[in-house]
């Protein structure tokens, strides 16, 4: 993968989509926005957690469980993208509370700034999966969440 250093380096790699509308309905809390964005056959695989989700139903249940109702107010800054044939890396600062359960354990209240890296496979112009990169201890830390009882929900859930 290269950094992209012309063009319009938020669209996929073939160019059909680009990062931006994804970001968009995400930050929309808009989950048929962002399931428009998947290819038919897709998946979320949340690195730390050792979760994978396939298929559409399964990635929305995804990101309702594990994001948008644990994290309200979760807010990716993207700081870089390296973009290749078939894939795009984007990587920065991932802001959040802890305000909701997260995979079935209490909210700790406590806000968080985590690294994180997503990497994106296209296939045909649309996201084929996501695999998602953060530390889970500094996470759990900063938001006040028991990192055990976290590892374990996960675990329950694979």
């Amino acid at each position: 993968m290269s950094i992209p250093t012309n063009g319009d380096s938020s669209s996929s790699p073939n160019g059909t989509m680009s990062r931006t509308e994804c970001e968009a309905a995400e930050a929309a809390r808009d989950i048929d926005a962002i399931l428009e964005t998947f290819a038919t056959f897709c998946f979320l695989e949340t690195i730390p957690l050792g979760i994978r989700s396939e298929g559409k139903e399964a990635v929305r249940a995804a990101y309702e469980v594990q994001f948008f109702t644990a994290f309200p107010d979760l807010a990716p800054d993207d700081e870089g993208m390296a973009v290749g044939d078939d894939a795009i890396v984007v990587w920065g600062t991932l802001h959040g509370t802890s305000r909701g359960e997260w995979l079935g354990v209490a909210p700790g209240g406590g806000s968080f700034a985590v690294p994180f890296a997503n990497l994106v496979p296209f296939k045909d112009g649309l996201m084929e999966g996501e695999k998602i990169y953060f530390d889970l201890a500094t996470l759990c830390e900063q938001a006040q969440v028991p990192l055990g009882d976290i590892r374990a929900a996960a675990a329950a859930r694979q």
